[in-house]
């Protein structure tokens, strides 16, 4: 059953942040602020479609807004932006970036390298009226993941996510609900994608008009409406299955000479737990 959580609260071309030269009018838009592709330093073995397959499939799916989102790496560029922008699709930069003692965060728009953003305190200097912080899967029981961070450095985060990745039964996004609601901070929901077909099970719409700050502004504000729908223990199966397919296989075409343990960690090095991407 397709869960609808949360209310109403309160063309881009060349650079990022850059909205429709025509003023548009606000509406619902369906998004995914958390996809990852081949271009992905860490999990690359594990996507096996371009930025250019991930945009084109959401698009055919609905989708206006969505934020490709590599580990420490924003892959955000005019071409890719250009591309979305033909099918109908707002591209918002961004990345998931590694903070602190390795936690992961999700951070829109800085236009900066993970480098100058990998604290609260780079992330709090930096942050604008056009970017945007979002907690993801802060409650998964994995060490990449912030936990109780969230709330120790509560100003730095525009939003908590509920993750996608939950099945009847075993939902670790309890929690993170419970904290956005204490703490009044908007849920967004996030497929984390890795494999397509994540698409369209748990995603966000996102009262706006289309353009990159207008959609930031509207999703700090809390303008925001969460449609989710849990995964099958099937489909539970099928990612850890490919993903731990995946990675064995690019394993065996490490090059003569190379250390496997120099290869950036992927998703499917994570035991089944560290659910995070």
């Amino acid at each position: 059953m397709r869960q609808k959580i949360g209310s109403v609260l309160g063309g881009t071309k060349g650079e990022a942040g850059v909205d429709h030269p025509k003023p548009m009018k606000e509406r619902w838009l369906k998004a995914e602020l958390h996809a990852h592709c081949n271009l992905d330093p860490a999990d690359h073995t594990l996507c096996a479609y371009s930025a250019e397959n991930l945009i084109a499939e959401a698009a055919r799916l609905g989708y206006e807004i969505l934020a490709i989102t590599c580990h420490n790496a924003d892959v955000w560029s005019p071409e890719l932006s250009d591309y979305a922008s033909r099918l109908g699709v707002t591209l918002i930069p961004g990345m998931e970036v590694t903070v602190g003692r390795g936690w992961h965060t999700l951070a829109y728009n800085f236009r900066t390298g993970a480098e100058n953003i990998n604290t609260f305190e780079k992330l709090r200097a930096l942050s604008r009226p056009d970017t945007l912080v979002i907690a993801p899967h802060p409650h998964f029981p994995s060490p990449r993941c912030l936990g109780r961070e969230v709330e120790k450095h509560l100003g730095v985060f525009d939003a908590v996510e509920i993750s996608g990745f939950y099945a009847r039964g075993l939902d670790f996004n309890r929690r993170a609900r419970a904290v956005a609601s204490a703490r009044k901070k908007p849920l967004v929901g996030n497929a984390d994608v890795h494999f397509l077909w994540q698409l369209g099970r748990t995603y966000t719409w996102i009262y706006s008009q289309p353009g990159v700050a207008p959609v930031l502004n509207a999703v700090k504000q809390g303008r925001v409406r969460v449609e989710s729908t849990p995964l099958s223990y099937a489909d539970v199966v099928r990612w850890w299955t490919t993903a731990i397919w995946r990675r064995i296989s690019s394993l065996r075409n490490v090059p003569a000479g190379q250390d496997p343990r120099l290869i950036p960690d992927s998703a499917a090095e994570r035991s089944p737990t560290q659910i995070a991407g």
